[in-house]
């Protein structure tokens, strides 16, 4: 969904990641960096996000309700702030089907940054074909949980996104 947040919105987020502690860089001595090198942050409803909280519910609903038809719990885990950092930043090919007992159904990925200030770090998504995400600032993308994915290595500049997962009963 192109233009789901304007450039404004999208800077005031990586600002909020600023002024966010850092989770921990995911790679070197958590996660081998040859599969996924990251800095996360985590952001969670306050009074201050609640229209972002709010936005991201409305598209998902949107979207599955249009799309997917999935049975849908919640947006519980909040949402994730990464920046893949040159010349490493990258996240091989995955899955975002479970975590911690949760079952997640949708993933969905807001590009924070214009496509311009970086290079390298697509989003591709693998089903039948591969598939590059738009790099347009604001878009979002949303998707099966069971999508092979992955961000290829930023080779100059940033990439910000934020991303979260929405879960849901099993499949039945």
């Amino acid at each position: 969904m192109p233009e789901a947040f304007t450039v404004t919105e999208c800077h005031l987020i990586r600002g909020w990641a600023d002024d966010t502690p850092t989770v921990g860089k995911v790679g070197g001595d958590l996660v081998d960096p040859t599969i996924r090198e990251t800095e996360n942050r985590y952001l969670y409803p306050s009074d201050d996000t609640q229209w972002l909280f709010r936005r991201i519910t409305d598209i998902v609903n949107g979207a599955n309700a249009q799309h997917f038809g999935f049975d849908l719990t919640d947006l519980i885990e909040g949402f994730q702030l990464s920046r893949y950092v040159a010349p490493s930043g990258h996240y091989g090919w995955h899955v975002d089907l479970t975590h911690r007992n949760l079952i997640r159904k949708l993933s969905l990925s807001v590009q924070l940054s214009d496509g311009d200030e970086y290079e390298g770090g697509d989003l591709e998504l693998s089903s039948t074909s591969r598939i590059v995400a738009p790099r347009q600032i604001g878009t979002a993308i949303l998707f099966p949980s069971w999508t092979s994915h992955r961000v290829t290595p930023v080779t100059e500049g940033v990439r910000h996104s934020l991303v979260s997962w929405v879960t849901g009963p099993p499949f039945r």
